[in-house]
């Protein structure tokens, strides 16, 4: 869902102004509690969600706040509120700068050993935590009643709005790319450490807030505030709502609240039910109730349209030149390079072929930062490159395209296309015309001669050996990670080297 719509608002602005007018003290409170969830359930969306990011600390964050406020109320009353939100975004901000190297399992382990650590302060920091018996006596000092629902709700609706409002934009194409294409993504200069910290903090600092409420609601923090089984309530009220919908969160929050009181009658078996119900949205819902309401009311998204390369682009400026001495990259016991030097200029259109395995590719991820070389300088200009981050050398003014399409209904060139939008000198192209017709592949070349008459430098990797010939100024043949001709292409074509090793011709054999 790109932006909220008119229907949600009304439903986020319905719920609280209904449980007011209508419902009794009872019911009220299962209300602020639905928004309380719902809070809590924002902030995840933001790392879980946007970003794919398994943190299973969110329940602890939640628990970081609801003591916070409950230890600071007798002395700031409701500012001890804020405070929840600081007690949660501190240590979330501290985890996240020493976890942001981590991935996929690893972050998710750092997280689950963070929730942990809260978990045990809580029950034996007795002089300070209450520990199992928890902190009461506390609430007068808090909002309660309408104020409460009040304060909930009203922060509850900015989050959402905002949540949708960030994401309907650029902002939520990089958070895509970084999720499906982490790799795309760095080679078009995002930076997923700072998407990571920013979505670490503001999350954890939603749940802090959500723990604050909590415990005004409650007047009592125990243990289980900060206890694993809230960290598995938030990740399937996510789930089951819908993890990037906008309203996914908050309609989450109201099974999650909901349900254990349909299902009471199940006594000790309304987990069961619980269950059951999980698995049937998981299994035909995959993208949560949210979207299943949206496509009833028939407001389906339309998927975002691919980018598609231009018939022009500006004309490149700043760098002149790229040059590679002696690169070396060795996998294991094998030199995926060696001692490879090259130098494209502005305006130039350098071709690089060889067999498969002699190491093209590579080369490509060595020049992009998604490699480190083992030796030797790669230098935009006077930049050394081989010591920067992909993301810092796409900013410096490289880009790059893959030889695979990384995300379901793009074309070959799409990625060319967001390099060019780039705004880079120097493009890294990786079998573009792979997969083409041969009307595709005439469009490319010229393409490509207009990149080079408007003063980009291109280096490009493809089997057609052809087209390479029709566009570059030179070729480069690879073989085993070392040069073995290099000079125009109706040279190289005709060197006895190329002719055995890359085009397989018997007579050279």
């Amino acid at each position: 869902m790109l932006a909220i719509n008119r229907f949600w608002l009304v439903v986020l602005i319905a719920l609280p102004v209904v449980a007011l007018l209508a419902l009794p003290g009872f019911g009220q409170r299962m209300v602020v509690l639905i928004g309380i969830y719902g809070l809590l359930g924002v902030g995840y969306q933001l790392t879980f969600g946007q970003l794919g990011m398994l943190n299973l600390a969110q329940g602890a964050f939640f628990g970081l706040g609801a003591y916070a406020a409950a230890l600071t109320a007798p002395a700031l009353g409701a500012f001890a509120l804020l405070l929840g939100v600081v007690a949660a975004a501190v240590p979330a901000a501290l985890v996240a700068v020493l976890t942001l190297r981590l991935q996929s399992h690893y972050f998710a382990l750092a997280t689950l050993a963070l929730a942990s650590l809260v978990s045990l302060v809580a029950v034996n920091a007795e002089g300070l935590t209450g520990g199992a018996n928890g902190l009461a006596g506390f609430a007068a000092a808090l909002p309660r009643g309408p104020v409460l629902m009040g304060l909930v709700w009203g922060c509850l609706i900015a989050a959402v709005v905002l949540h949708a409002w960030v994401f309907s934009g650029p902002i939520g194409e990089q958070a895509s790319l970084l999720r499906q294409a982490p790799l795309v993504a760095a080679t078009l200069g995002i930076d997923p450490g700072r998407f990571r910290v920013t979505a670490f903090v503001f999350g954890g600092a939603l749940a802090g807030l959500a723990g604050a409420f909590s415990a005004s609601l409650s007047g009592v923090v125990s243990p289980e505030a900060a206890g694993f089984p809230l960290m598995v309530l938030c990740l399937s009220l996510v789930v089951l709502g819908g993890a990037r919908h906008a309203m996914g969160a908050v309609i989450g929050a109201i099974l999650a609240v909901c349900l254990p009181e349909l299902l009471r009658d199940l006594q000790g078996a309304w987990l069961l039910g619980y269950a059951i119900i999980t698995l049937v949205v998981v299994r035909w819902a995959p993208e949560g109730l949210a979207s299943l309401v949206d496509q009833a009311r028939g407001m389906t998204q339309t998927p975002a349209s691919a980018p598609q390369a231009p018939a022009t682009a500006p004309p490149a400026s700043h760098h002149q030149q790229l040059t590679l001495q002696r690169v070396s990259k060795r996998f294991g016991g094998v030199d995926a390079l060696r001692d490879v030097s090259l130098t494209v200029r502005r305006g130039e259109i350098l071709g690089l072929i060889g067999p498969n395995g002699s190491g093209k590719t590579t080369l490509l991820n060595v020049v992009s930062g998604l490699e480190r070389p083992d030796s030797g300088s790669i230098l935009l200009d006077k930049t050394h490159l081989e010591v920067l981050p992909a993301h810092r050398i796409a900013q410096a003014g490289l880009a790059r395209s893959f030889q695979a399409v990384m995300r379901a209904g793009e074309s070959k060139s799409s990625d060319l296309a967001r390099a060019l939008t780039r705004g880079a000198a120097f493009l890294l192209l990786d079998e573009p015309a792979g997969g083409m017709g041969e009307r595709e592949r005439r469009q490319l070349a010229g393409l490509l001669r207009r990149l080079r008459e408007q003063g980009y430098g291109i280096l490009i990797v493809d089997h057609d050996i052809d087209l390479l010939s029709s566009v570059c100024d030179r070729l480069i043949c690879l073989d085993g990670g070392h040069t073995i001709a290099e000079g125009p292409p109706a040279a190289v074509r005709a060197d006895q080297r190329v002719r055995a090793s890359f085009l397989g011709l018997a007579d050279a054999a």
